[in-house]
């Protein structure tokens, strides 16, 4: 019984502080927002520097400064969407952000210029081939990377669900499942329009891989 106990304060604290971490983290990335949206007004400033001057026959700010901020200001927001989405693509997104700045607006030598641009192949070879939604298809459903953005879905698999049910596949399985107090574990399906979500595999508490399949009529959704 002492046992029993121990091990449920343990799992409640776990989940306590994954909770408050989560929360934090969002608090993080409402401040980071914040600040983003107060420096871009910097943006307006200088373009607002750049059509006097020019209309006065000078040219006081550079392309490359106008362009290293306003490019900054959108990594920042990237990471923003990495922080909310946490996807591997929005990873690889806002490396291929920093990466492209600091070619475009740094004049560094050819070899750096040539690593720049391996560094983008490299990231793009990645998401295409590494990042794969995809990892088994069936004749009636396919298999699913939890991870997989709603965005990805759509747009890989012609869906249309609407990102307000969760960012991710997984998110928007949890989502459906604490809104009917289901319990999260392989084997539980949502049912989201036209579409059937069941949760394939799992680690720990993550939802791994999602079997997603096209319903035909009234009696798949019982399946």
């Amino acid at each position: 019984m002492m046992k029993q106990f121990k091990r449920f304060n343990k799992q409640y604290l776990r989940s306590k502080l994954s909770t408050g971490a989560s929360y934090t983290e969002i608090y993080i990335s409402i401040l980071i927002l914040i600040g983003i949206i107060i420096l871009s007004v910097k943006v307006f400033h200088d373009l607002y520097e750049m059509v006097i001057t020019i209309s006065q026959g000078t040219f006081s700010i550079s392309i490359e400064y106008f362009l290293s901020t306003a490019l900054e200001l959108i990594i920042g927001i990237e990471f923003v969407k990495m922080l909310a989405k946490h996807t591997p693509s929005s990873v690889i997104e806002v490396l291929l952000f920093a990466i492209a700045r600091k070619l475009i607006t740094h004049h560094g030598t050819m070899l750096e210029s040539l690593i720049g641009v391996i560094a983008i192949l490299l990231l793009f070879a990645i998401k295409k081939y590494l990042i794969q939604p995809i990892s088994v298809s069936t004749s009636d459903a396919i298999i699913v990377n939890g991870a997989l953005s709603t965005e990805e879905l759509n747009t890989a698999y012609g869906t249309e669900i609407d990102v307000k049910y969760g960012n991710t596949i997984a998110g928007i399985i949890s989502n459906m499942a604490n809104l009917n107090n289901q319990c999260i574990q392989p084997g539980l399906k949502v049912v989201l329009g036209n579409n059937k979500f069941e949760v394939y595999t799992m680690d720990a508490k993550l939802i791994k891989q999602v079997k997603m399949s096209l319903l035909t009529n009234e009696n798949d959704k019982l399946a």
